[in-house]
């Protein structure tokens, strides 16, 4: 019996192509949509991370209350006291991060890196590919240079070839064995990924116990709650404090590795976007429910006749629910296709480390949910459709010869299909019309800087050949004259970290013995970077007050300086001139800073909020890795082939990373609102159009039952315009109905946003009236066409 009702469904399929064609492509959208956005919030959200046991994994972070710091990198002498002296953890591991550049086998190149405790991969619960884990003896300092080389660098660079275990390669100038390889896991893109590893050498002597360098990772012993190691945790800083008062203000934040991967607006993100597209779902089943119920009128006497020689109820329910789940799974299959185009689009279009996973993946879970969803989807759409045709009168449905009718409940209910349509795409629209806004807001938002025509990339000269404080100035002196000395290149300066860029961008506490509006103790955490004369003037950053930098800024005996930007001088000194005050970093207050100049300010790591910054001169500190910036004339990557050139003029065996212009990485800062904002769009278009198919339906079904009533009308006297009006305001009740709910349930939901938006309030009247407004229109089209036919009902031809 099923084989009959499938292969009799097949049969109904190809008799109505028209109705066929709609059915699938609404279900295709639908079902594309939710398979892709479940393939990321699988990836994401619901796929464990690849570790052993990665539920007991946490990240021991620090963090300052009073300088409004809830999660914060950890210091070294810190992570050795914690390792002593709690007993929570089988074990903890630090990781470090660092840059190298590989020389010695093919072109120069540059990788970012890790430098990592021996004890990671054991808290982990990862091994090699080949070979070995760094020992404890290598964590000591003056022990032999090793490292692992990465998967994804072993196989792409090194052609997947075992035999380059025990070989020596050059890092930073260094020779150093390759000891393993470590697997893609111990990438941890989410953290900045990673290629080449090295241990973690700690000289106790070297650290300073308010440096914040590194990342802290603890394996919970079994048994051991999160809540517990807190607590127990909590007790360990208590005492810290007391015995190093410099670090009182400080405590500790245990958090889950997975909260450390996946951040809290991205989450909401998608979370957000998985509401859309179940919206988007339900959208669907409701509009194919009411195609499906319009159709069954004319199907009454089949079911009759059907009826009349047997057939049960639950028999016609039966075939309905087949022919219902067939339409589902044709459609659904086509979704699923598409699915995997648009994955690949996603993973092709989005810029590194946007997702804290190398790719989205639709692997098996993903297709057994597309599979589910779609039978689910069959059953949904198909179910009061299948109850209502296969609840037949016989004796009415043969008087009338056929032509019955579904009567006013059939009416009511599709009605109440097309409302409920209209009301879930308003609050689609809603959120896509806030998002649109929000990213418009993101988009115009001063940026305190010119970013156009800037070429930036990143150069990382081995320490043992250009010592930090030596020989790394007078370098970056020469590479800058060769830079300016370009045709086309207007300008050209280098600093430890660009806005939007990957370079070392930090924030430490500073402090003032000044006159200040700050009490005498406060300390406030302050962005910093290194930069070299004629930084502000080529990033096109105005100098509002006192000099630049020049070369005599160097070590001493040249007075220590720096430039504030406006943020910074107003916390300190409100609007008094802070040209002459000092600053000292709380981590080492001997040492007071002057101020020389005062800067705009600049939003340097997100779009969606400014930093109080300070920069100090190049000449008295170079950093291991160094951002390039050079401003053009014309469009800056046809200055990429001179610069190379100077480069390696310069040296040979330097590589250049990170070769980006500045647009490029504002374009990728704005990734995720931007693909969020698309995302959204796309589904409330899409919903919006199978709503106002949903009104057509409804009203084209109404007018072809209602020919006879309106060849009446019109015969004693109805007017043409009057029928217009007449249908047109039926369909526009419905569709003001669902507006007007799906506006309130928008204003309710609007919390739920709040913190994905910028610029824009949640229940923005401007928002929520356009999108009333193009609802309106787009009803009052779909309603068009129906009672235009109406007013041309021949009341003769209808009459007869």
């Amino acid at each position: 019996m099923l084989w009959s009702d499938i292969t009799y469904t097949v049969r109904i399929m190809r008799r109505a192509p028209l109705f066929t064609a709609t059915v699938l492509l609404t279900v295709m959208l639908a079902l594309a949509a939710n398979t892709t956005i479940f393939s990321v919030v699988n990836s994401v959200l619901l796929r464990p991370l690849p570790f052993r046991e990665p539920d007991r994994l946490v990240q021991v972070a620090e963090k300052n209350d009073k300088l409004k710091l809830p999660t914060f990198a950890s210091s070294v002498l810190n992570f050795l006291d914690w390792r002593e002296q709690s007993h929570s953890f089988e074990d903890l591991a630090a990781i470090g991060f660092a840059n190298y550049t590989l020389t010695g086998s093919g072109e120069a190149e540059q990788f970012s890196g890790y430098r990592i405790s021996p004890a990671l991969t054991r808290v982990l619960g990862i091994a090699p590919v080949a070979g070995r884990t760094f020992t404890n003896e290598e964590e000591q300092p003056g022990s032999a240079a090793v490292c692992m080389v990465g998967e994804g660098l072993w196989r792409r660079r090194f052609g997947g070839d075992r035999a380059l275990i025990g070989t020596t390669i050059l890092l930073n100038g260094t020779p150093t064995t390759v000891v393993g390889i470590a697997p893609a896991a111990l990438n941890l893109s989410a953290i900045g990924g990673a290629d080449i590893y090295t241990p973690l050498t700690i000289d106790r002597a070297q650290e300073n116990r308010l440096n914040h360098l590194i990342v802290t990772i603890g394996r919970l012993k079994k048994g051991v709650s999160l809540e517990r190691a807190q607590a127990e945790m909590n007790g360990v800083s208590a005492r810290m404090g007391q015995q190093y008062p410099q670090i009182r203000y400080w405590g500790i934040h245990l958090l889950s590795l997975f909260d450390t991967f996946v951040s809290a607006d991205l989450k909401n993100g998608l979370v957000m976007l998985m509401w859309a597209v179940v919206f988007v779902l339900l959208i669907a089943c409701a509009n194919i429910a009411n195609l499906l119920l319009a159709r069954a009128a004319a199907r009454q006497n089949e079911m009759a006749m059907r009826s009349a020689i047997g057939a049960s109820r639950g028999r016609l329910m039966r075939q309905l629910l087949v022919e219902s789940v067939m339409l589902s799974l044709c459609g659904g299959t086509a979704g699923i296709c598409l699915a995997f185009w648009a994955v690949r689009v996603i993973n092709h279009s989005l810029p590194p480390n946007t997702l804290p996973v190398d790719a989205v993946e639709m692997d098996a879970p993903v297709l057994w949910f597309a599979l589910g969803l779609t039978t689910v989807t069959g059953l949904l759409f198909g179910i009061v459709p299948a109850w209502r045709t296969a609840k037949v009168d016989l004796n009415s449905v043969l008087k009338q010869g056929g032509r019955g009718s579904t009567g006013r409940m059939s009416a009511r209910l599709r009605n109440g299909l097309a409302a409920a349509e209209i009301a879930l795409a308003t609050v689609l629209l809603i959120g896509a019309g806030l998002f649109i806004r929000s990213l418009a807001n993101l988009e115009r938002v001063p940026l305190g800087f010119a970013p156009a025509r800037l070429m930036t990339f990143q150069l990382a000269p081995p320490p043992t050949q250009y010592p930090l404080a030596s020989k790394a100035p007078v370098f970056y002196r020469a590479l800058l004259d060769a830079l300016r000395a370009i045709p086309g290149a207007r300008g050209a300066a280098v600093s430890s970290g660009i806005p939007f860029g990957n370079g070392t961008y930090s924030r430490h506490p500073m402090i003032t013995t000044d006159r200040s509006i700050l009490p005498s103790d406060a300390a406030v955490p302050i962005d910093w970077r290194i930069v070299s004369p004629g930084y502000f003037k080529t990033m096109g950053i105005p100098l509002v007050a006192g000099r630049d930098f020049t070369d005599a800024d160097g070590p001493a005996p040249a007075l220590p300086v720096t430039i504030v930007s406006q943020a910074t001088a107003k916390k300190f000194w409100g609007d008094e001139n802070p040209l002459g005050h000092t600053l000292r970093r709380s981590a080492d207050p001997r040492i007071a800073f002057t101020i020389v100049g005062v800067v705009g300010d600049v939003r340097s790591t997100a779009l969606t909020q400014e930093w109080p910054a300070l920069y100090y001169p190049v000449a008295s500190r170079v950093w291991p890795v160094m951002d390039v910036v050079v401003r053009a004339n014309g469009a800056p990557e046809g200055l990429m082939a001179p610069i190379r050139q100077k480069v390696h003029e310069l040296d040979a065996e330097l590589a250049l990373a990170n070769v980006r212009t500045m647009d490029e990485w504002l374009s990728a800062s704005a990734a995720q609102p931007r693909l969020n904002t698309v995302l959204l769009g796309v589904f409330g278009f899409v919903a919006l159009l199978i709503a106002s198919i949903g009104i057509y339906g409804v009203l084209a079904y109404s007018v072809s039952q209602r020919t006879a009533e309106i060849g009446v009308r019109m015969a004693l006297g109805a007017t043409p315009r009057g029928v217009l009006q007449l249908i047109a305001g039926e369909g526009m009740r419905v569709a003001t109905i669902g507006i007007g709910t799906g506006v309130v349930a928008g204003l309710a939901l609007g919390e739920t946003v709040s913190s994905l938006v910028f610029g824009v309030p949640v229940r923005d009247p401007l928002t929520f009236a356009c999108v009333a407004v193009v609802l309106a229109g787009v009803a009052l089209a779909a309603c068009a066409i129906p009672a235009l036919r109406a007013s041309r009902v021949d009341p003769i031809g209808a009459l007869r």
